[in-house]
């Protein structure tokens, strides 16, 4: 886990992400500056966003509308 002074990377959303809910940094894939309100995606290969005290970190959690999804996948196969 990088230090709370170490840059983390990420690449701007243009909108709050959909079924995100808090989380630790080592868990994280998206991020908030608690500065300027902007999201990001972590990412390596992104722009320096800030340092871990800069940011709140958040994880996408499965909503019912994927796991419906992937069941309908599995039904489909099983007509096979």
């Amino acid at each position: 886990m990088p230090s709370t002074q170490t840059p983390i990377n990420g690449i701007p959303l243009k909108d709050k992400p959909e079924g995100i809910s808090r989380c630790g940094m080592s868990h994280a894939t998206i991020a908030q500056n608690i500065f300027t309100g902007r999201w990001y995606e972590i990412s390596a290969n992104g722009q320096v966003i800030g340092s871990a005290l800069d940011l709140d970190f958040y994880k996408q959690v499965a909503t019912q509308g994927q796991n419906s999804g992937s069941t309908v996948k599995t039904k489909d196969l099983s007509k096979v």
